[in-house]
Parts: C-alpha cells; sequence; structure tokens
C-alpha cells in the first residue's frame, strides 16, 4: 500500500540512512540487481513495502521524518500536539523532531491524527486500539441448516457416539481430515450437537490452538454454526481477548501458551472441573513435554458427563522419522475417526453404483476426483544447482532431525541464479494474474523476494513473525480482495491460513518434514465444493517433488493407526 506523503519525505532522506534502515538485505539487493542500481526512489518504495507501518517503531525514523519533513502546516499541528514552540526556523525543526522521536508509537492523539487523518487512512489500527469484550453471548436464531457433506456427517456421528456414551469417561478421540475438507465446520457441528442433546449447555467446553489466527477462526466457524443449530444462547470466552479467573457454562477459545501460564494458578483447577469437552487444534503439536503435562492436568477430573478429548489434525503423527514419538502420540488415543471411502460410497450411491465404483480409495484422490480437493499440477524450479550445496543437503537428509540445517537454508536463499529464477517464475504468475502464496526459505529470504519484486514493480504482500497484527493483517487483507496476487512467508502462514483464493503454492524451500510439507501444500487444495478451485499448481524444488505428494503427505501415518 503505497503512501505518497510518506514516501515523498523518504525520499529526502540520506541515502547512507535508507541503507541501513534495509540492513543485511541491501548486500544480497545489491548483488541480484548488478546489472542496474536501484534508484533512491527504488530504495524508499522498498523499505516502506517491506515495513509500512512499523517504520514509526524507529526512533530513527521518527527523528529523521520530522527532520526531512517540508510541509509547515503539518509541522506546526505536530509541535502543537507535541505542546511544543515551532515558528519554521531549522533550530526549532531540530528541536521538534527531538521531542517527536521521544514519543513512542502507539494509540493516542498524536499518532491518531499522522496515521488516520494527515496520511489518510481512517480505517488503521493500532496494536491496543481494539477494546474487544473477553466475554460473548452468542443467540439462537431459530433458523435450522444442515450443510454437512456425506463424510462430514459420517466423522460427525462416529464422533458424537463416543460423545454420547457417558462410560467412556476421560475417552480421547483423533480426528483425521485431509487440509481443506472442513475440519473446523465439521468439527463445529459437532461441539453443536454435543451441548444441545448430551449436556444441554451445562459445564465449559474448551477449544485449544496455538496461535490468535487459529482461534479466530475457529471462533468465527463456531459462531456461524451455533447461531443456526443452536436450541439455547451461549456464552464465549475469547482467551486471546483475556482469559477470566472465573467461568460460566460456555465455550472457552484458548491458545495452549495462555493455558500454561494459568498452570498453577486456583483458575486452572476450576477450569479442569468444568471442563465437559476439550478440543486441541493441530494435535500433532501436542507432542511438546509441557503442553502434554498442561492436557493431562485438564483431563484428570472426571465429570457427570463422561469428559472427552477430541484431537484434530491432518497428518496424525509427531515426526517425520520412524519411532517412538509417533508411538507414544499413538498411544494417546483411544480411537481414531478419519475418512473411509468404502462407508462413505455405502450412504452415497445405490448398490449397483457401489458394485461398479472405479473411482479411487484413497482420500485425498477421491476428494479431488470429486471436487471436494483441488488436482495438484506439478512444476519443478528449474535452475543450476549448486554441486556443493546439493552434496549438503543429501548429506543432511540422511542425518537426524526433522528440518535443514538454518546454515544451509541461508547459503540456498542467497543463491543467485535460483533466486532470480524464482523472481521470473513470480513474474509470470503475477502477468497472468495467478493468485499466489510462497513459502520462502526464512524471513531474511521472504524480505528479499519481496523487495525485489518491488524493485520490478510488483506489488506483493509480505508477512513475517515479527510484524505487527496490524500490518499483517493489512497484508493478508489485500492478498484475499485480490489487491496483489503474491503473498510471499516464511512458515507464518502455513497453518491458520484460509485464502481460498489460491491457484499456486510456490516453495522455495527444501524440507524433510511431511508435517511441514503437507501444511503448506494444503493451503492451496481447496476444491470448487469447498470454495476453492478445480486446479492449484505446485511449483516446488526437486528435493521436495522426489520425496513428497498430497497423497504420500495425509497417508505417513497409516501404519501407526492400523
Amino acid at each position: 500500500m503505497k503512501n505518497e506523503k510518506i514516501i515523498n519525505v523518504m525520499n529526502n532522506f540520506k541515502e547512507r540512512y535508507l541503507y541501513s534502515l534495509l540492513g543485511d538485505l541491501w548486500d544480497s539487493l545489491i548483488e541480484w540487481t548488478s546489472s542496474r542500481k536501484p534508484t533512491k526512489m527504488n530504495l524508499v518504495e522498498i523499505i516502506w513495502a517491506i515495513n509500512s507501518f512499523a517504520l514509526f517503531e524507529r526512533e530513527d525514523f521518527r527523528y529523521n521524518y520530522i527532520l526531512s519533513n517540508e510541509d509547515n502546516l503539518f509541522l506546526e499541528k505536530i509541535a502543537q500536539l507535541c505542546h511544543i514552540k515551532y515558528n519554521g526556523k531549522p533550530e526549532e525543526q531540530i528541536q521538534l523532531a527531538k521531542k517527536f522521536s521521544s514519543i513512542s508509537f502507539g494509540d493516542n492523539q498524536l499518532y491518531q491524527y499522522i496515521i488516520k487523518d494527515y496520511l489518510d487512512c481512517p480505517d488503521y489500527h493500532f496494536k491496543k486500539n481494539e477494546k474487544e469484550q473477553a466475554v460473548e453471548l452468542i443467540k439462537q436464531t431459530g433458523k435450522k441448516f444442515y450443510e454437512l457433506y456425506d463424510y462430514q456427517y459420517m466423522i460427525k456421528q462416529q464422533v458424537m457416539n463416543d460423545l454420547s456414551d457417558k462410560e467412556k469417561d476421560l475417552w480421547r478421540i483423533l480426528v483425521h481430515m485431509p487440509t481443506g475438507t472442513g475440519k473446523t465446520k465439521t468439527t463445529m457441528h459437532i461441539i453443536s450437537q454435543y451441548l444441545n442433546s448430551v449436556t444441554e449447555g451445562k459445564g465449559l467446553v474448551i477449544w485449544i490452538a496455538h496461535s490468535n489466527e487459529l482461534l479466530l477462526q475457529a471462533y468465527e466457524t463456531f459462531q456461524n454454526v451455533w447461531s443456526h443449530l443452536a436450541t439455547f444462547d451461549i456464552t464465549i470466552y475469547k482467551g486471546w481477548v483475556n482469559v477470566p479467573d472465573v467461568f460460566d457454562n460456555g465455550i472457552l477459545f484458548v491458545s495452549i501458551e495462555a493455558l500454561q501460564k494459568k498452570r498453577n494458578k486456583p483458575v486452572f483447577n476450576e477450569l479442569s472441573k468444568k471442563a465437559s469437552l476439550i478440543v486441541f487444534d493441530e494435535a500433532h503439536k501436542v507432542g511438546a513435554t509441557i503442553t502434554k503435562q498442561c492436557i493431562d492436568e485438564l483431563m484428570r477430573e472426571k465429570n457427570d458427563y463422561g469428559k472427552k478429548f477430541i484431537g484434530l489434525t491432518a497428518t496424525p503423527g509427531r515426526t517425520t522419522e520412524v519411532g517412538r514419538q509417533n508411538s507414544i502420540f499413538r498411544a494417546d488415543f483411544d480411537r481414531s475417526v478419519g475418512i473411509d471411502v468404502d462407508r462413505i460410497n455405502a450412504i452415497s450411491l445405490s448398490q449397483d453404483e457401489v458394485r461398479n465404483y472405479r473411482g479411487s480409495k484413497e482420500p485425498i484422490k477421491y476428494f479431488q476426483e470429486n471436487g471436494y480437493l483441488s488436482v495438484v499440477t506439478k512444476k519443478l524450479l528449474d535452475y543450476k544447482v549448486d554441486h556443493e550445496i546439493l552434496l549438503e543437503i543429501e548429506k543432511e537428509l540422511k542425518s537426524k532431525g526433522e528440518k535443514y540445517s538454518d546454515k544451509l537454508l541461508e547459503k540456498i536463499s542467497l543463491n543467485k541464479s535460483r533466486n532470480l529464477k524464482i523472481i521470473e517464475e513470480l513474474h509470470n504468475l503475477d502477468d497472468n494474474k495467478i493468485p499466489t502464496i510462497v513459502f520462502a526459505c526464512s524471513v531474511k529470504h521472504a524480505k528479499l523476494l519481496s523487495a525485489f519484486l518491488k524493485l520490478s514493480n510488483v506489488e506483493n504482500s509480505l508477512v513475517y513473525g515479527d510484524m505487527s497484527s496490524v500490518d499483517r493483517k493489512r497484508a493478508i487483507d489485500d492478498f484475499k480482495n485480490g489487491v496483489v496476487n503474491i503473498i510471499i512467508n516464511d512458515e507464518i502462514l502455513t497453518t491458520g491460513f484460509d485464502s481460498t483464493n489460491i491457484r499456486c503454492v510456490f516453495i522455495t524451500s527444501p524440507t524433510k518434514s511431511v508435517i511441514k510439507y503437507s501444511q503448506m501444500i494444503g493451503r492451496g487444495l481447496r476444491g470448487p465444493k469447498m470454495n476453492g478451485n478445480p486446479e492449484c499448481l505446485l511449483i516446488d524444488v526437486q528435493e521436495n517433488l522426489l520425496v513428497y505428494n498430497e497423497n504420500k503427505a495425509f497417508g505417513h501415518f497409516d501404519n501407526y493407526w492400523n
């Protein structure tokens, strides 16, 4: 998102200072663009595209922004808000710059004026601007709808058989569904029926996830489903806003991190006693010692309804490697509920159709054949491979460990010919207006790709871990709304990110983890019946294409459950 007023001021900065704002990206950018040195305006636009309003969080930027600003009316207003004398003299502008730089960026009158009024961004939300209520009541509407597909309904019924059995106290169920087939929606139907018919609203349902994005996505899905299927009003506790010390009946959406902080406090014991059903999203991450202890403590207290635990995953294992960790994970569950193509056909086809069925029995292929998932077309990222790096990849592939070393990934990410090939492919995708999600080797690599595209006039969204939630939301919204065709990240958008417009998944980094691979490719797997696309282009590196495919990623852990 361009902002001409900021860009014009930044164009008055000294080039040396602009280089400092780019940090260590500058050397790589210069190497990639050796044939044409970026202009000063190029630098300014790249810096703004990567950082946006987060630049104001830097004291040195705030100082230079006032010192380089030539708009006297603006400076007079800032002086007024800073309670400092200003008549346009150079020495007064220096004093104003010092004063302004000492005031932290945040939700106050000064920055409200700068961002919303002067820079004309009225929709901008400061980090602490949202006074969201931590508790909400969702009312029943009286309108009924049952929009589950056959396979979703079958999973719901199997899980409900267990949830309705009070003898199965402290029972643990794993729900195994491919990414893009509606795990969250199916589970919200399960929870709604459980609340309506089993507990009749008594007790507390706890939904646990690893990030606020996942919690928000789950909350919005429940809000939609419950408002139609409810037989009573329900209280929702938004754990991403605040985890209260006292709970009534209802449903709590909370991160595992927030729960862990409450473990040694009285409220945790209350949660354990009050909880009738606990749901853990991305259940393959339960393996961490503290996380497992937290879940086990919540499941220690029995109740009148037969307390249950549901784990949700597309990859029912903890590690790519065959071994003890996956066996332990399997032993944590009393039952696994997944996709059975024969069962689906038995209830959705006639006897003659079942006998003559010639489709695939593999769940992923079945969903692709029936339009639930998109068909993946693979394309190799073809570039001149550095022989030395190839040997290192082969060596690390044979070694233990779930990921390649950061040192190796950095070498790969700085390969000039490789990066130029990536940029060439991204140019073609942008020219053809193909919405593309890019998984880079690292945060630095993501920033470099974004900066280089910006340098060649290709607008794109960039998402990385340290950026503010405000800037992250804007970047994601720009992609979802079609403002840009390309969104670049490292590992931030592997989970908790659903954008049905994605027509290309571009993986630039080799990975040893089938879990991570399935999560990345899953971003583009939603088919027409799930509001997605019939086909998805996968551009990938040779190392991944030789080892994985979407079917193998889903079925990798089957032996532990059969």
